[in-house]
């Protein structure tokens, strides 16, 4: 680990000398470590050009195992340091929109009555949020789960619910007095698009269109979940949403209409690496957000 660590600290500095002082060892010592590591692997880490050095090809893969490694092994020496309700660790998570925005605001406030020194690190979920949890850079991904990444060695997934899209309005929305099949009458009313992903805009166009022959007045484009809650909240907006998202929305209840246009059906989840599975926290993560989604139990 000490050679690796080594090696990570002159691709970062970009030159053998820089991380000598970075690390305070001489120049020597530093090279014959990164010889030791050539060795071992039988392939040259690094290349020279005008300004340095630069990994190779199999160094950059290298370095992103020792990124894996090193937030495998800073989790691990967390959870030994002592009582489990005093780590004062953290968790990275990248979350979709609906987590981001719904489930994990609520989640994090009990999880933190358990730990309360946890640092929670919490970024929208991105393209490359599945390599980013592979490489140790993200601990938890939050959001629909498909087979490509479920079905990786390296990874588990726990699937909480099934998320399907339904038309959403507010509760006191005039298109709740319509039948289930009274499709026109979407073209009554303004439209908001859920614009920060264009596959769900396209898929949501395409639902009306497919139903009705034509496009939805679409009078707001937004990225953000939470302004197209206070829209649909304060006018006769509709919106193709997932079912759990307006869930636990503080103020006037927005709720799916009887007309079903909604196409989309998936699991929505979390996405975790095998070798942080023991970790406390995460564990108690996974348990609240289990709940969260469990039904209500009548009283």
């Amino acid at each position: 680990m000490s050679l690796l660590f080594r090696f990570e600290t002159i691709a970062s500095a970009g030159s053998v000398r820089r991380a000598a002082e970075v690390l305070n060892v001489t120049q020597p010592a530093l090279s014959r470590s990164l010889s030791q590591l050539e060795s071992f692997y039988g392939q040259r880490l690094l290349e020279r050009h005008a300004r340095g050095v630069r990994p190779t090809a199999f160094g950059e893969r290298l370095l992103k195992t020792i990124s894996r490694l090193a937030r495998d092994w800073e989790i691990a020496e967390a959870e030994l340091a002592g009582d489990s309700s005093g780590l004062e660790g953290r968790l990275r998570l990248h979350a979709g929109p609906l987590w981001s925005s719904v489930v994990l605001p609520s989640v994090i406030a009990k999880l933190h009555l358990t730990f309360p020194n946890l640092t929670i690190e919490m970024h929208p979920s991105s393209g490359d949020a599945f390599q980013a949890l592979l490489e140790g850079r993200v601990d938890v991904s939050f959001g629909g789960l498909y087979a490509p990444e479920r079905n990786n060695p390296q990874v588990e997934a726990r699937a909480f619910s099934k998320i399907q899209d339904r038309l959403m309005a507010r509760a006191t929305h005039p298109i709740h007095q319509c039948r289930a099949h009274d499709y026109d009458a979407v073209h009554k009313y303004p439209w908001i698009i859920y614009a920060a992903d264009p596959i769900y805009e396209a898929e949501t166009l395409h639902a009306v269109m497919e139903r009705t022959g034509a496009l939805p007045q679409v009078r707001v484009r937004s990225g953000s979940l939470l302004a197209i809650f206070r829209l649909l909240q304060e006018g006769d907006y509709l919106c193709i949403l997932p079912d759990a998202a307006a869930a636990g929305i503080p103020g006037r209840p927005i709720v799916q209409t009887p007309i079903e246009l909604g196409r989309r059906n998936s699991d929505t989840g979390a996405l975790y690496r095998k070798a942080i599975a023991f970790y406390p926290p995460l564990q108690t993560l996974l348990d609240l957000c289990e709940a969260y989604f469990e039904p209500a139990v009548p009283d």
